[in-house]
């Protein structure tokens, strides 16, 4: 295990630390190969409530919210990036297990059904849009307790519950920008 919470491969990682919870990652190892557990893991990965739709919805509300609150934009870029490496980790958690980790889900039928731009909430303004990724973080959560339970691996447990850590961490970050600009202001 690494003493840093993520290795960025040679990024500058000033600020990235605040964004990820302060504890290493676990290494990525499964106990064999198991397609159902894959599956699973498949809609953390690319699913509707995925890495893949919050690293897309981050990335674009911090593009569109970059002139009207800066600190707000470089926060969500950098829990986009935090996002990134869960993205990596069930990725390779994905290969590791005897998937390919192509970005989709497969149904109960076998039918694949593949990420969608659609499952990003674009949102209009900062407070809906701040909102929208707060309820993205705790709906992220509730799956991977789920399919914690759901998973024998041990290997792969520690992994998602390494990564409910950054998401709890995350849901900390929101709560305070929304309580520093999405709450209203009443007269002393």
């Amino acid at each position: 295990m690494s003493k840093e919470p993520f290795d960025t491969k040679g990024c500058d990682t000033s600020a990235l630390y605040k964004c990820a919870y302060p504890a290493p990652y676990p290494e990525v190892r499964v106990a064999e190969p198991n397609p159902k557990y894959a599956q699973l893991l498949l809609e953390d990965y690319a699913g509707a409530v995925s890495e893949l739709t919050a690293i897309c919805q981050y990335s674009y509300h911090h593009f569109v919210l970059e002139e009207e609150n800066s600190e707000v934009s470089k926060l969500l870029s950098c829990i986009a990036l935090v996002e990134m490496h869960h993205l990596e980790i069930l990725a390779e958690t994905i290969y590791k297990l005897g998937v390919d980790p192509r970005y989709r889900i497969i149904e109960k039928n076998n039918a694949e059904k593949y990420w969608d731009s659609s499952f990003v909430f674009y949102g209009t303004a900062l407070c809906d849009r701040l909102t929208a990724d707060l309820a993205g973080e705790w709906a992220a959560i509730a799956n991977y307790r789920k399919h914690q339970h759901m998973i024998g691996d041990p290997y792969v447990k520690r992994i998602l519950e390494r990564i409910i850590l950054d998401e709890l961490h995350h849901v900390v970050l929101f709560n305070q920008v929304i309580e520093k600009y999405c709450q209203p202001r009443f007269p002393k």
